[in-house]
């Protein structure tokens, strides 16, 4: 099925094609979990990085601000290697706010 799913994204396959291999998959037992499935891969560096900004007091809400991102977002993107909480009463981020973004060496 991801082998399907990579052929319509990437515009290999039609709709149509990719509808009727997904109906065909399905009768043949598709499960959402695959068989042998390797285990979920995670970043070594991301949890080191928020340590050290959590010691700097630096908080989830003030990346997402110098970031432009919403906290849900940061969290998805990070795999929720972050402290889970909600922030900011759940404000979103301006869609015209451009990122700070600064090249670290």
């Amino acid at each position: 099925m991801s082998y399907v799913y990579r052929l319509h994204a990437v515009k290999s396959i039609t709709d149509w094609q990719y509808r009727t291999l997904c109906i065909q998959i399905s009768r043949r037992g598709y499960r959402t979990t695959e068989p042998n499935s390797a285990p979920r891969e995670s970043s070594q560096v991301l949890p080191k990085v928020f340590a050290g900004l959590r010691e700097d007091g630096i908080t989830r809400a003030q990346i997402s601000k110098e970031l432009f991102v919403p906290p849900f977002e940061i969290e998805q993107l990070v795999f929720g290697l972050t402290i889970s909480s909600i922030e900011g009463g759940g404000k979103s981020t301006p869609k015209s706010a451009r990122a700070k973004l600064e090249l670290v060496n």
